[in-house]
């Protein structure tokens, strides 16, 4: 698949630097901190090439988010850690470190999808995206069930909910994510250097903004 979409594909320095002690597993409703197992298909509609991959998912909600990314057979694709405000990620085919100010162009360089990396967690949360020329709208049952920007051209929509376990669709033009959810485990202790992404040895380091 088109290197761009390997890279924006959220990343993994797998369990080494990842703790959750995980003691429950809910159907839906708020809670503050969770972690997700989750499996996501890309389509790259502009190269016509399609990948898949497993992405797990820890966060606090507002807060911080962690994203591990791998393909087939356990090879690391990404690790990212942010907050609302600062982003890092390491591009492990690349051996290349990205750090900087997060924002809706933080993965401009690697994918066309101008969406702010901390609405990954907010869609998982089944909070609303957020950010300028997003509306949300909710089904029937209370849930967020879609969010588009008609301006960017980009929709999410939330479906196939079943304790607690989801399919999210991301929609933009030339691009098309299928997102899988597993039921959240929310009682979680993270290790204090869960958020934390340092410069692997030997990785070439870039600002990004």
């Amino acid at each position: 698949m088109n290197t761009r979409i390997n890279h924006f594909l959220f990343g993994i320095l797998l369990t080494a630097f990842v703790s959750g002690c995980v003691t429950k597993t809910v159907k839906e409703g708020a809670y503050q901190k969770a972690q997700w197992e989750t499996k996501a298909l890309i389509k790259d509609q502009r190269e016509n090439k399609t990948q898949s991959l497993s992405i797990d998912i820890y966060a606090i909600k507002n807060e911080r988010a962690r994203l591990e990314i791998t393909a087939l057979l356990g090879f690391q694709v990404a690790s990212l850690v942010m907050s609302p405000s600062e982003i890092s990620y390491v591009i492990y085919p690349q051996k290349t470190f990205f750090y900087g100010r997060n924002s809706d162009r933080a993965f401009t360089r690697m994918i066309d999808l101008q969406l702010h990396p901390m609405n990954l967690t907010n869609i998982a949360f089944d909070e609303p995206v957020r950010g300028p020329g997003w509306k949300c709208s909710l089904d029937h049952t209370g849930f967020i069930s879609q969010c588009e920007n008609s301006q960017r051209g980009i929709r999410v929509n939330w479906l196939d909910r079943k304790e607690g376990q989801k399919k999210v669709v991301i929609t933009a033009p030339q691009f098309e994510m299928q997102w899988h959810f597993s039921a959240p485990q929310t009682e979680v202790q993270f290790k204090t250097d869960l958020f934390t992404l340092k410069q692997p040895t030997g990785f070439k380091a870039i600002q990004i903004n």
